[in-house]
């Protein structure tokens, strides 16, 4: 039997593994793994049975975890995986690590400290809204279903109240973001047209107001805040975004929206809502998506998706059991390459009326009747007790079937069909990925926005005590200041760097055009191929129109691809020129020094660079995520327009629906290659001009981003000619040098104690 330690940090994003009490080879895969930059368990955990099975040559393992229960559940899931498919066997323990509570409670006994403490700058706004920021970060949900799967009634069973509107017929056709606001009293609501504009808002939100609203089409965005009951005040600020569905859209940005929660690269939680009655085409384009942004990024892909299968409650008897029922939607998403989905059963509509009675909402004497029949079978059968089928953990299930305890014995029969509904297990999975995920990597947020400022003090109160000792070669030291200070403002080094910081622009300009082309290239290669493969074909009507749906659904799939491809590549590129930037500001601070003779001043080093360290902030920082969350417009759409009523031309059906039927009379043969490149070469242009429109859209925003950096770099450059002005007065006045040395060694000994406590934060 293999002895094999794991220690874990979440926090750190750091993993130590031992094997036989030895480390791992350096040629291992699983070192491999866990030495990428921000490797996560969950990128990983899953190959570690057969990494482990090929390395060592053995099937019987012992292992021992260090790390948090949410974590060493992931791992012991994995592994129990793998015995159940008789692969190995295996024996787990944990020793018990820091949880996400315990790190909270020392964060804000950390910040507390540093507002007390001796520096000023460390109770500047900017530190403090810094902090608050990291601590209050929002987590969002997307909310996504085709057609008529009770979107908005599971919603509502979530938030405890009728807000959403909520019909038979697909109903959502707005953007709605939902924002806890823990102390809210009531719903508050914004709203905002295509153009962005604030055109009406609302101190308490009604579902009247809601439903006229989603009924307007001058309406794109709703922004509601209001108390969201499942999540508490310390958990990070929950957004719930309802999004409408593909074939209920008003604009553009809805899609976009989706496209971007759905896109590979997001990390947001994903609600994907079904029902028994699944199979549409929409249903299979968007689970084809899904399907791609799963493979992307280990288990943690998989984890941020929750399928919930609803309506759970309304099956016959000729559906077959719940077990059957989930099998059968396991069997679909497996057909789309879904695999090991997280599925949740669910009756909103009775959790809903349950809560609502329970919140002591008016209900009429129907919804009322309806609500103690549901809660009778729903408590009478073991088939209607959905939690039992949620893919949750043993630690959370626990907890579930804890609250099904108490509420039997104190005879609350509403309570427990509640819990049976399933949506008590729902709320439970989305609080464990934020716990798991959100919450560790906000921890890590907030310890890193305390160490660039703990940091950056610490070099400048060192540098201020050797100025102070050093009093006596004040000439010396002050004439080399000003020396910094007035390289800052020299027009030389300005146009030198304004230079680079113009070749950098165009350098990742230059490589966007490259990579687009890149792109492009591959997917009118695909269109061309799709016209190739049908080259020599003749169809008669009924096959043409057979061929057109089939093309249809090859552009329908092209799309969102190509969509995608675009847009990682414009984030990537635009974050990219912000480095860039940042990276020539830092030369800059670095070379202020190049003609100075500091040799006689033994011991001083004045370094812009580090007495800027924690003011120089990274990329994302900086506003370039707001900037790349807005798209470029497709122009090619415009080809929708055309008044050439022709029904083999499918860019003109929107116009006119089933128009093209009526040609079918005058049309005895189609060649197909024919028919495929009236409809995709104008397809095959669309992805040209995207492509253009890309890489104009690159082009604008990088020269927007170096405008704002610009502007920046101006306020950097002042705030270090502050800092240069406090050090000549430290290095020059002799009367004060006892003093202020005494002043700097209290600080620099009170920083170390707050870097020391601050790192701690971070350890398990």
């Amino acid at each position: 039997m293999k002895k094999v330690f794991i220690k874990y940090n979440p926090y750190k994003l750091e993993t130590e593994v031992r094997v036989e009490e030895k480390e791992i080879a350096q040629n291992s895969r699983l070192r491999e793994k866990i030495t990428e930059p921000d490797s996560r368990l969950q990128d990983w955990v899953e190959e570690l049975p057969k990494i482990l099975i090929e390395e060592y040559n053995d099937t019987d393992f012992d292992i021992l975890f260090h790390g948090t229960l949410l974590d060493y559940e992931d791992l012991t899931d994995v592994f129990t995986a793998a015995f159940e498919r008789g692969e190995l066997t295996v024996k787990l323990d944990r020793i018990p690590a820091k949880e996400v509570s315990d790190k909270e409670e020392k964060i804000d006994h950390v910040f507390e400290k540093i507002q007390q403490g001796p520096f000023d700058e460390l109770r500047d706004k900017d530190i403090v809204s810094a902090f608050q920021n990291a601590k209050s970060s929002d987590f969002e949900i997307c909310v996504v279903a085709t057609m008529s799967a009770g979107k908005s009634t599971l919603i509502n069973s979530m938030l405890g109240t009728k807000l959403m509107p909520s019909k038979q017929e697909a109903c959502t056709a707005i953007i709605t973001r939902i924002k806890d606001m823990p102390n809210s009293t009531a719903w508050q609501a914004e709203v905002y047209d295509k153009a962005h504009k604030l055109i009406e808002s609302h101190e308490e939100l009604t579902y009247s107001t809601m439903e006229r609203l989603n009924g307007d089409k001058k309406v794109s965005v709703i922004k509601v805040n209001g108390k969201i009951p499942f999540v508490s005040s310390e958990d990070v600020s929950l957004v719930l975004i309802d999004t409408p569905g593909p074939n209920n859209s008003r604009d553009t940005e809805h899609k976009e929206v989706q496209d971007e929660f759905l896109n590979g690269s997001s990390k947001s939680l994903v609600l994907y809502i079904m029902e028994g009655t699944f199979g549409s085409d929409d249903d299979n384009t968007l689970l084809d998506r899904v399907a791609k942004s799963m493979k992307v990024g280990g288990k943690q892909s998989k984890d941020r998706f929750i399928f919930v299968v609803n309506k759970m409650d309304a099956r016959k008897k000729e559906d077959g059991d719940t077990a059957q029922m989930l099998e059968r939607v396991r069997k679909y998403l497996e057909d789309h390459d879904i695999k090991n989905p997280n599925l949740f059963p669910a009756a909103a509509l009775p959790a809903l009326d349950i809560r609502l009675i329970s919140n002591g909402a008016e209900v009429d004497e129907y919804t009322l009747e309806d609500t103690e029949y549901e809660v009778r079978k729903l408590n009478r059968s073991e088939n209607f007790y959905f939690e039992n089928y949620a893919s949750l953990p043993a630690s959370i299930r626990g907890k579930i079937n804890e609250q099904l305890s108490e509420a039997k014995k104190a005879g609350n029969v509403n309570e427990q069909a509640l819990i049976h509904t399933g949506i008590v297990s729902i709320e439970a999975a989305i609080r464990q990925y934020v716990q798991k995920y959100a919450k560790t990597a906000k921890i890590k947020n907030i310890v890193d926005t305390f160490n660039k400022k703990v940091e950056e003090l610490g070099d400048v109160e060192k540098l201020k005590r050797e100025l102070a000792v050093n009093v006596g070669k004040s000439n010396e030291i002050a004439e080399n200041i000003a020396k910094i200070r007035k390289n800052v403002d020299d027009v030389n080094t300005a146009k030198k760097f304004k230079d680079a910081v113009d070749d950098a622009v165009v350098q990742v300009n230059e490589d966007a055009r490259d990579v687009i082309e890149g792109i492009v290239q591959k997917y009118q290669a695909k269109i061309s191929k799709r016209i190739d493969d049908l080259r020599g074909d003749e169809l008669d009507v009924d096959e043409a129109e057979d061929e057109v749906a089939r093309l249809e659904k090859f552009a329908k799939k092209l799309e969102p691809d190509f969509q995608n491809e675009l847009d990682d590549l414009i984030k990537d590129k635009l974050i990219g020129t912000s480095n860039a930037l940042l990276k020539e500001y830092k030369k800059k601070l670095a070379s202020l020094t190049e003609e100075i003779d500091l040799n006689g001043l033994t011991g001083i080093s004045i370094d812009p660079l580090k007495l800027m360290g924690g003011s120089i902030t990274t990329a994302d920082d900086f506003s370039v995520r707001k900037l790349v969350q807005s798209k470029q417009v497709e122009d090619g759409k415009e080809w929708v327009e055309n008044t050439d009523k022709k029904w083999w031309k499918p860019w003109t059906w929107f116009q006119e629906k089933g128009h093209y039927r009526t040609k079918y009379k005058t049309v005895k043969y189609i060649d197909a290659m024919t028919l495929a490149e009236e409809f995709l070469i104008p397809i095959k242009d669309i992805v040209y001009d995207n492509g253009e429109n890309a890489r104009t859209y690159t082009v604008k925003q990088s020269n927007h981003i170096a405008k704002l950096f610009e502007k920046e770099f101006k306020r950097l450059d002042d705030v270090l000619k502050e800092k240069l002005f406090e050090l000549e007065n430290y290095a020059t006045d002799k009367e004060k040098a006892e003093e202020r040395v005494k002043e700097s060694e209290y600080k620099i000994k009170w920083l170390e104690e707050i870097k020391s406590e601050v790192k701690s934060i971070l350890e398990i």
